[in-house]
């Protein structure tokens, strides 16, 4: 096989495998505890995101939604993977993202301090997701102090 030809094909190997990387969905695992949301990028998720785990106590979460994509928080510029329109994934500022082309987004908002002010995560059955984070983020009725 000639150098040009090989040197012709490498386009055509970056275009299909950019094609590829849209068709491909999220891979993560949120684990939901009684103190916190434990979120695992799985597969090719931990090579572009740069996490394997990630532990968010329950007590520093302020909010968890589903929003469209126009919704959630501006990207600043970073080192992170960012490709518009095919894959956002790892630190972005204070927020953290692992989304493809999907428009319903799982938005989960910390209060100050936190590690990442904002998760921005795509899953394929958001609500879903969103039934199952909010049993464990309902306010736990308080116990009363015996002094």
């Amino acid at each position: 096989m000639s150098s040009a030809l090989v040197l012709a094909a490498v386009p055509f190997l970056l275009a299909a495998s950019l094609l590829a990387l849209m068709k491909v969905p999220t891979n993560i695992q949120l684990t939901v505890t009684d103190s916190a949301l434990v979120i695992e990028p799985q597969g090719l998720d931990r090579w572009w995101t740069r996490r394997d785990r990630i532990e968010v106590p329950v007590a520093s979460i302020s909010s968890i939604r589903i929003a469209p994509r126009s919704e959630a928080p501006p990207l600043p510029r970073s080192h992170a993977l960012h490709i518009s329109g095919i894959i956002t994934a790892g630190p972005h500022g204070d927020s953290f993202w692992d989304v493809r082309r999907g428009d319903q987004l799982l938005i989960i908002q910390c209060l100050p301090g936190a590690e990442f002010g904002t998760f921005v995560l795509q899953f394929a059955n958001p609500f879903a997701t969103l039934t199952r984070t909010r049993t464990v983020l309902a306010p736990q009725p308080q116990r009363a102090s015996h002094s």
